[in-house]
Parts: structure tokens; sequence; C-alpha cells
């Protein structure tokens, strides 16, 4: 029984620290800036925004993924408080699923700014 608790308690324990670690070097290597946006003025220049929002899509899609793996694991845990937990990462599961939804609809909208007007 003991063993049990400590195991689950390692596995949330883990959760939480690759959970905090990865978005931040993440967003800083993928964040859009607005004087990109500002200056985007060529087709080249959207599609490397759209590449950058692309990149924030997938992080939130992973971010989703491990957040879903903590909810499960905080379940599976069943200790005093664990569900409220649970409930927390399942409505992050539900944010990081929208953003990345977001990110992706940013995307297709600078490749479509990137494709020349047909005259």
């Amino acid at each position: 029984m003991r063993f049990n608790s400590i195991f689950a308690a390692s596995i949330v324990a883990a959760g939480l620290v690759f959970s905090v670690a990865t978005p931040i070097s993440i967003a800083q290597a993928t964040d859009v800036t607005e004087a990109q946006i500002a200056a985007a003025r060529t087709p080249a220049d959207h599609e490397a925004i759209a590449a950058r929002y692309d990149a924030e899509a997938k992080a939130a899609d992973e971010m989703a993924a491990s957040h879903e793996s903590m909810a499960k694991a905080y379940k599976a845990a069943g200790a005093k408080g664990t569900q409220s937990m649970a409930s927390h990462c399942n409505r992050l599961v539900s944010q990081y699923r929208e953003a990345a939804t977001e990110y992706r609809a940013l995307a297709a909208e600078h490749r479509a700014m990137a494709k020349p007007a047909v005259k």
C-alpha cells in the first residue's frame, strides 16, 4: 500500500516538473512578436509567422497530452484531494486544445496572406 502511494506521488511529481519546464523553453523559441506581424510584407514573412504558429500549436498539443496523463495519474492515485487536481488538469487539457486550434487558424490565415492575389 505504501509503495503504491509513493509510486503515484512520484508519477505526479515527474509530470509537474516536465509540465513546468517545457512551456517556458518552447514559448521562448516560438513566440510571434508584434514587430514580426507589423513588418510582414512578403510571402516569406507570412510563411515564417505561420511556421511559428504551427510550432505553438504543436507545443499546446503536447501540453494537453501531458496534462491528460497527469489527470489519469491523479485519478489512479486516489488519494485525498487528487480529484480537484485531476479536474484542474482536465480544464488545462481543454484550454490547450482550444489554443492549438486557434494557433492553427492563425497559421492558415498567414499562409493565405502569403499567396499572391489573383487578378
